[in-house]
C-alpha cells in the first residue's frame, strides 16, 4: 500500500476528473489508516463470571500498568467495562489498557494484568462460544482462581477446562448480589471436622480467600521477653501495623486461651503449636520434645505413655475449648515440622505420624468436642509424602525454614503443594527471615501466610531489617490485623 504522501505527490499531476476521483481514494485511505491505528471495537460491556455473579475488574480501579485483574461485585465503574477489538484486544478504561498475560507468560498459573496496547501476542484474546476467553498465545483461559467466588479472588490463566470459573457473560451482571457470611466471602471449601462450627468455617473461606491473592501475616509471640505482647507491640512502634495472625504454642503458654479468644475478639487470628513432651517422659515443653518415645506406648490404652499423652491432649483441649465458648476459632498446628529427626512425633517415620496425627483428630473431635479448629498439616523445610494423613484429617497444610534471604521460597512452596494438592492453601508456617512481597508477587509464589519465628528473629535487624519490616507490613500484598474482615 502506497504512503498518503506518495499519493497527494500523484494526485498534483492529474487533470481535474482523475483528480477528484483521486481526492475520493485519498479520503478511504485516511479512513483505513485510521481504523488501522484504532482497531474497531464493540460497545463496551462487563464480564460476569457464572461461577461467581460477579464482574471482571481490575483491581483498586487502577488504570496503571500492571495492575492485576480480579473479580468483584458488579458496579458498572470503567474497570469493569471490556471491549473486545477487532485486532483481538481486551481493552479497558475507555479503550487505554489492553488486557495482557504478564511477561508473555504461557505457563498455567500466569498473572492477567492491563498494560499499554502494543499489538503484542500476549495482548491477543478470543471470546469462545461457551463464554470462555482464550488467550491467542499460550491458549489457556481466563480462570477465577480455584474456583473462588469472593470478591477479590485473582484471575489468571490455567487449562481451559469449561468449568463455570472460566465462562463469562456479557452484561451488567447483579450490582446487588446476595448477602454472602460475615467476611465478606463464600467458598465451597468443606473442613476437614464435618461438626466445624461457624467460626471455624468462616476462617477456612477466609484462607482460601486470600491464597494466591494474598499473604496474611503472622509472628510468633514469647512470653518471656516483656511480656507475651513484646513481638507484637515491636512490629507495630515500627510499622504502624499489628501481624494479623499472633502465633502460640501450649508449651510455652499452657494458658494460651484466654489470649487467644482476645486476640480473635480484636480482629485477628490466632494460631497454635505445642511442644509436647514426650509421652515417655515427665517433662512437657519443648525441653521433652526432643527426648524420646515410644509411639505404639502412646496410642494403647493403659500405658502409662497413653494417660500422659491423653493428659496433654486434655490440657490443650481445655485452653482450646476457652476458645471455642467464646465463639472463637484458632488455626491448629500440632505435631509441628512433620519429617524432622529432632522432635519425638517425626523420629519413628511417617506411618507412626500419621497414626498420631489421626488419633488426635478423632479425640480432640469426638472425644473432646472441640470444632473450631482448622487443622493445619506443618511440615519440616523438607515435606514429605509419608507424613501426609490425608485430606480427610487436614484443612490446610505447610512447610517452615529458617533459611533464605527474603527470597520467594517457591521450591519449597511447590515441593509442599506437590503432595498437599492444589486445592488447599499452602502456609509457611514458620519462618526466618521474611519474604519480600514484591518477589512473592512476581513469582506467583502463593503462599496463604507467613509466621515469622520470636524474639531475635524478629527484632535482630540482620535478619529482618527495620526497611524491610515497613515495607512488608505496608505492603497493598501482606493481610495485617486491621484489614482482616469480620470473622466473628
Amino acid at each position: 500500500m502506497p504512503s498518503r504522501g506518495s499519493v497527494l505527490i500523484r494526485l498534483l499531476r492529474l487533470p481535474f476528473r482523475a483528480t477528484l476521483a483521486a481526492s475520493i481514494a485519498v479520503a478511504l485511505l485516511t479512513t483505513v489508516v485510521a481504523l488501522v491505528a484504532a482497531p474497531a471495537s464493540a460497545a463496551t460491556t462487563a464480564l460476569v463470571g457464572v461461577g461467581s455473579n460477579r464482574c471482571l475488574d481490575v483491581t483498586d480501579n487502577s488504570n496503571t500498568n500492571g495492575a492485576l485483574l480480579e473479580i468483584w461485585d458488579c458496579n458498572g465503574q470503567a474497570n469493569q467495562a471490556f471491549e473486545f477489538t477487532s485486532a483481538g484486544e481486551l481493552r479497558v478504561f475507555n479503550g487505554t489498557r489492553c488486557v495482557d498475560a504478564y511477561a508473555g507468560g504461557t505457563a498455567p498459573g500466569t498473572k492477567v494484568e492491563i498494560w499499554d496496547c502494543n499489538g503484542g501476542a500476549n495482548q491477543k484474546w478470543r471470546l469462545n462460544s461457551d463464554g470462555s476467553i482464550t488467550g491467542v498465545q499460550s491458549g489457556l483461559c481466563l480462570d477465577v482462581y480455584n474456583q473462588g467466588t469472593a470478591n477479590g479472588t485473582a484471575v489468571n490463566l490455567w487449562n481451559c477446562n469449561g468449568q463455570a470459573n472460566q465462562r463469562w457473560t456479557q452484561g451488567g451482571g447483579n450490582p446487588n448480589p446476595s448477602p454472602t457470611p460475615t467476611g465478606g466471602q463464600t467458598c465451597n471449601a468443606s473442613p476437614a471436622d464435618p461438626q466445624a462450627t461457624a467460626a471455624a468455617r468462616r476462617l477456612l473461606c477466609y484462607l482460601y480467600s486470600q491464597y494466591g491473592n494474598h499473604i496474611i501475616s503472622g509472628q510468633q509471640e514469647s512470653t518471656w521477653v516483656g511480656g507475651p505482647d513484646y513481638e507484637m507491640n515491636y512490629i507495630r512502634n515500627n510499622t504502624g501495623k499489628y501481624p494479623a495472625i499472633r502465633g502460640m504454642d501450649r508449651g510455652d503458654s499452657p494458658d494460651f486461651g484466654s489470649r487467644a479468644l482476645s486476640w480473635w475478639n480484636s480482629g485477628g487470628i490466632p494460631m497454635v503449636g505445642y511442644h509436647m513432651g514426650s509421652p515417655a517422659q515427665g517433662t512437657d515443653g519443648y525441653a521433652g520434645s526432643q527426648m524420646n518415645a515410644n509411639i505404639n506406648a502412646a496410642l494403647t490404652p493403659g500405658t502409662a505413655d497413653y494417660n500422659r499423652f491423653i493428659q496433654r491432649l486434655d490440657g490443650v483441649a481445655a485452653e482450646l475449648a476457652k476458645v471455642q465458648a467464646g465463639g472463637g476459632a484458632v488455626i491448629w498446628r500440632p505435631f509441628h515440622e512433620a519429617g524432622g529427626t529432632w522432635f519425638w512425633w517425626s523420629k519413628e517415620g511417617g506411618s507412626q505420624y500419621v497414626r498420631l496425627w489421626r488419633f488426635t483428630f478423632d479425640y480432640l473431635t469426638k472425644t473432646k468436642g472441640i470444632h473450631n479448629l482448622v487443622w493445619l498439616l506443618p511440615y519440616n523445610g523438607q515435606p514429605q509424602s509419608s507424613f501426609y494423613p490425608g485430606k480427610a484429617y487436614v484443612d490446610i497444610a505447610g512447610a517452615d525454614t529458617y533459611a533464605g534471604d527474603h527470597g520467594p521460597l517457591t521450591s519449597l512452596f511447590n515441593s509442599t503443594r506437590s503432595i498437599a494438592g492444589s486445592s488447599i492453601p499452602i502456609a509457611l508456617h514458620e519462618n526466618g527471615p521474611i519474604p519480600d512481597p514484591d518477589q512473592l508477587q512476581s513469582t506467583a509464589t502463593r503462599w496463604v501466610l507467613f509466621n515469622t519465628w520470636h524474639t531475635d528473629w524478629i527484632t535482630n535487624t540482620g535478619t529482618n531489617p527495620v526497611s524491610l519490616l515497613q515495607k512488608v507490613y505496608n505492603s497493598s500484598y501482606v493481610v495485617t490485623r486491621d484489614e482482616v474482615p469480620n470473622l466473628r
